[in-house]
C-alpha cells in the first residue's frame, strides 16, 4: 500500500481494535457483498498523512476492487481518530457508489483531491489484491522483519509521532467506529453525504 505523500516513510498499523470495529462496520453495511467477497481492511498513520484502503474480493477473482482514501494529518492540530474517521466515512461512501452503479462508475487511478463534508480529502481506486502484493513481497524478500522494521525506521518512534489513542479511550462514548456515519440511520447525516458525494465526479 503505497502513502500520497513522498515524505511519508515511517509509519505505524491502525490499532487491531480500529480494524476490528471497521471490518465490523462494513461488514454490517454491506451484508450482501460481503456474504460473496472477502472484505480487507488496512490502514496506517504517517507523521503527515492517515490512509484507510478498503478492499472487496469477489470469489474466483484476482482483481481486488480497492476503495482509498488519504487525509493530512498533525500531531499537533489533529486526534488520529478525526483522520480515521473520515477515511471511513469517505471509503464507505465510495464503495456504497461503486456498488449502487454495479462497478460502472470511474474512480480516479491517482490521487485526486475532494471536498468531503468540508474537509479535504483524497482517493484514488486500485485493483491491487493484498495477498498476491504481500506474497510477492515474500518472495522478493521484501516481507523480511528486518526490512519492515528498516521501513519503519522505528516502530516505537512512529507510535509516539502518530500519538495513536490508548485503548482505555476506546470506551469513551464520543469515540464511536462501531458504524461509518454514512449509515448511521440519520436523514440529516444521509442527506449530507449524498451531496458530497456528487462532489466526486
Amino acid at each position: 500500500m503505497k502513502p500520497r505523500l513522498s515524505t511519508s516513510k515511517k509509519w505505524t498499523p491502525f490499532p487491531k481494535d480500529y480494524v476490528s470495529q471497521i471490518q465490523q462496520a462494513f461488514a454490517e453495511a454491506f451484508p450482501q457483498q460481503v456474504k460473496t467477497s472477502k472484505l480487507i481492511i488496512e490502514g496506517r498513520i504517517f507523521p503527515e498523512e492517515i490512509m484507510l484502503r478498503v478492499g472487496l474480493l469477489e470469489k474466483d477473482r484476482l482483481l481486488q476492487n480497492n476503495f482509498e482514501v488519504s487525509v493530512n494529518y498533525s500531531n499537533e492540530n489533529q486526534n488520529a481518530v478525526t483522520g480515521i474517521h473520515s477515511c471511513i466515512d469517505a471509503a464507505a461512501s465510495l464503495m456504497n457508489e461503486y456498488l449502487e452503479s454495479e462497478g460502472e462508475v470511474d474512480f480516479p487511478r491517482t490521487w485526486k483531491v475532494f471536498d468531503f463534508d468540508g474537509k479535504q480529502i483524497w482517493v484514488q481506486y486500485s485493483t491491487v489484491n493484498t495477498e498476491l502484493e504481500s506474497e510477492a513481497d515474500r518472495i522478493l524478500g521484501i516481507a523480511n522483519k528486518t526490512l519492515v522494521a528498516e521501513e519503519i525506521e522505528n516502530p516505537t518512534d512512529a507510535l509516539a509521532v502518530a500519538e495513536v489513542i490508548p485503548s482505555e479511550d476506546l470506551e469513551d462514548e464520543n469515540v464511536d467506529l462501531k458504524k461509518p456515519s454514512l449509515f448511521s440511520g440519520k436523514s440529516e447525516s444521509s442527506g449530507k453525504k449524498k451531496r458530497k458525494k456528487e462532489d466526486m465526479h
